[in-house]
């Protein structure tokens, strides 16, 4: 590669670095375009491999549309709840978690009827005292059902509320450096009444982190802090409360504070990202996860619904549409929130975590950097196929990595944005090549496609910082081929079927020069000059340039055998179509002519002159083929005949010329070495004059000559007159 070609190609390498560099950093940056790609691809995955559905101990007691059409609106009275909750019990859950919060008295208790101020216009004081003896309050009859069972109140943190705290039943212990300011903090909360709190037998945070996951539950705080101390998420609540256990483990980091690895709650260790966040893995929602809490609380089917809810962790919440507690979830499924809390349990039970590791980022990063650069080096050092092809295993291997990590090892690894930008820098790389780099190619492309072999071409392209104006001096073989009798042709022919038939003969020539490795320097008219030996070095170059010879000998047969081409021909008296080759071997020189804004790659010298003039000569011979000068070794491998000594103006003697008859399987033929012996008795007689038999050497090697290659028959019949070509 020259210094221009390699500048330009480094240049290529520096704007695709730079590009790369730029996505790297705007990576560090985390704009929400980049977060929202990541949680799309994370989301990709869930729908392509969703978690499995096992028949695991968790169930959701559902207020659903039937509950609310047999039950009546929501809030129903706390009685009612109480019922729910005496049934599940006898039914043997293990634990109920609430979903709903009850902030304030139930506004359907007897007091609170019998303290509605309309109401008071009418009653004695009598009438309520007696209402209030009458008629237990409906939150006592509720407190009383939660007192002593399993049952998990909710709280929510909600900004603005009077209330900075929520209750909490569970103790915590803490390994590792103090992570209490790691979890999301407790601003303000929406929590129960004083007389539910005091009869629960847990509590915890029901919560979704919504707010980072563009509207979906793709996690879910585990703990929540207040800034000293910790609370847990209403499904770690209802495990806790479900097993029994007293205390709630946290796993902090031992090298990083506010940093957590795991939360521990009885047999159970649970995953979670740092600020203790779980990430969810969905299964499909299924109508067996649920239970309509009308048939909970009609008391009816407890045969039927005992096998669904007893030894089962049950959630208590609802999927009517207008109580508006609906979700989106990864697999893009809207599903009520309970059943994010459900599913959280069901992950924890079935040990199926998902987690994305601190170093997951650096590894994106560092596979991007990799990935990139190599990209960036093939399509700048190779072809763009090339690069493509790198692109696209680049792009397979992230996607790859990516599913492998997140079905085999749970650990979620995106590929979105090394994908994007593989993708970006592998079309700036590609857009600096095609624009600078190729511009280059494509103008040499241009300037000789048509006029040298792919092999040659390609040459040029690598050193293409070499064709500057000037030249250098080189050993080549030039060859000049033309239409014999082509004025008497003009004459004859239409100018539109004149014209058609030479462009035809041009390209079935210029083709065997092309498969023989040549450069075509021009086309003259009918003619066409092609030398060898550069700018690609060829070894045996005269060797070359004859076996093209003998394909112009071939291509000009087969135009003569074309039916069209004959017909039209033979009408006017000039079939068969004949050409001439002249070919000479000696120093050129050799690079680009012409002026600074347009030039020529050709070659000048005595060589050219030599071949040119040769092509002149033999017609003197009358033979298409015919060679000045000395043979190479590897040209000498053909059928060739010394044909004599030519003048060539400008020249003080004369220079032998040879006949190129035919390929290396003819020179090996029996036939050919009779005409060789006999052609070499003619020369003989010529040298020494012998007059008295020099006809019948001619008619001899006529005779054979007609057998091998006719056209030697014109060559030996004229050499009578040629004689002191052979002194």
């Amino acid at each position: 590669m020259t210094g221009a070609g390699t500048r330009k190609t480094w240049a290529g390498v520096a704007t695709g670095f730079a590009v790369l560099l730029g996505l790297l950093l705007l990576r560090g940056y985390d704009p929400p375009l980049l977060q929202y790609l990541r949680n799309a691809g994370f989301d990709q995955l869930q729908r392509i491999w969703p978690r499995d559905q096992p028949d695991l101990p968790v169930r959701i007691v559902d207020i659903d549309e039937r509950s609310l059409a047999e039950l009546g609106q929501w809030p129903w009275s706390r009685k009612v709840l109480a019922r729910l909750v005496d049934e599940l019990n006898t039914l043997g859950a293990a634990v109920v978690a609430f979903d709903i919060i009850f902030p304030e008295p139930d506004r359907l208790s007897p007091s609170r009827i019998a303290g509605d101020p309309d109401l008071l216009a009418g009653l004695s004081a009598e009438a309520r005292q007696e209402i209030g003896k009458s008629f237990p309050d409906n939150d006592d009859i509720f407190a009383q059902a939660l007192q002593g069972r399993p049952i998990v109140l909710a709280f929510s943190n909600a900004p603005g509320n009077a209330r900075k705290t929520p209750p909490r039943a569970a103790g915590f212990a803490q390994t590792g450096l103090d992570a209490s300011k790691a979890p999301p903090s407790i601003q303000s909360v929406a929590a129960n009444i004083e007389k539910l709190e005091a009869a629960a037998a847990g509590f915890g945070g029901i919560n979704l982190d919504l707010a980072r996951e563009q509207g979906v539950a793709r996690q879910t705080p585990m703990l929540w802090t207040d800034g000293t101390g910790f609370y847990p998420s209403l499904a770690l609540e209802a495990l806790r409360v479900a097993q029994g256990a007293s205390t709630i483990v946290v796993n902090a980091s031992d090298s990083t504070e506010n940093a957590i690895d795991s939360i521990r709650v009885g047999d159970f260790e649970i995953p979670v990202a740092e600020d203790a966040l779980f990430a969810v893995r969905y299964r499909h929602d299924s109508p067996a996860t649920y239970v309509s809490a009308a048939r909970i609380i009609s008391g009816t089917e407890r045969e039927a619904l005992a096998p669904l809810i007893n030894g089962n962790i049950v959630f208590v919440g609802t999927s009517a549409a207008g109580l508006l507690d609906v979700r989106m979830s990864a697999l893009g499924e809207t599903v009520p929130g309970v059943l994010v809390h459900a599913q959280v349990v069901e992950q924890i039970l079935s040990n199926d975590f998902l987690s994305r590791p601190q170093w997951a980022a650096g590894a994106e990063f560092l596979a991007v950097a990799v990935l990139g650069l190599a990209l960036i080096t093939i399509i700048m050092f190779s072809t763009p196929m090339n690069g493509a092809l790198a692109g696209i295993a680049a792009i397979g291997l992230m996607a790859a990595g990516s599913a492998y990590a997140f079905r085999s090892l749970g650990i979620l690894v995106d590929a979105t944005f090394p994908v994007l930008a593989i993708i970006l820098a592998f079309l700036a790389t590609l857009a600096f090549r095609l624009l600078v780099t190729d511009s280059d190619r494509r103008m040499l492309r241009n300037a000789f496609g048509h006029f040298v072999s792919p092999d040659v071409l390609a040459e040029i392209e690598r050193n293409a910082g070499e064709l500057k104006l000037g030249g250098e001096v080189r050993e080549i073989s030039v060859l000049f081929v033309d239409i014999r009798k082509s004025t008497t042709l003009s004459e004859k022919l239409p100018p539109d079927a004149l014209v058609s038939l030479i462009n035809t003969l041009l390209d079935r020539w210029s083709a065997s020069i092309i498969a023989q490795s040549g450069t075509i320097d021009k086309f003259i008219g009918d003619a066409i000059m092609a030398f060898w030996n550069a700018p690609l070095s060829k070894p045996d170059h005269q060797y070359h340039a004859a076996r093209a010879a003998l394909g112009i000998r071939k291509a000009t047969a087969e135009v003569n055998a074309d039916s069209e081409v004959s017909r039209i021909l033979k009408e006017r008296g000039q079939w068969p179509l004949q050409c001439g080759v002249g070919m000479s071997s000696g120093p050129a020189c050799v690079g680009n002519m012409g002026s600074e804004t347009r030039f020529d790659y050709s070659a000048v010298g005595e060589t050219v002159n030599i071949a040119a003039r040769t092509e002149t000569a033999s017609k003197r011979a009358d033979f298409d083929i015919v060679i000045a000068g000395a043979l190479d070794p590897a040209t000498k491998r053909l059928a060739i005949l010394p044909a004599g000594h030519v003048a060539m103006a400008g020249l003080s003697n004369q220079m032998p010329i040879w006949a190129v008859v035919g390929d290396e399987a003819m020179e090996q033929s029996t036939a050919f070495a009779e005409l060789s012996a006999a052609h070499a008795v003619l020369l003989d007689d010529l040298a020494f004059k012998r007059q008295d038999r020099l006809f019948d050497m001619v008619e001899k090697c006529t005779a054979l000559a007609r057998e091998i290659e006719p056209r030697l028959v014109g060559f030996y019949t004229a050499i009578p007159n040629r004689q002191t070509d052979f002194g």
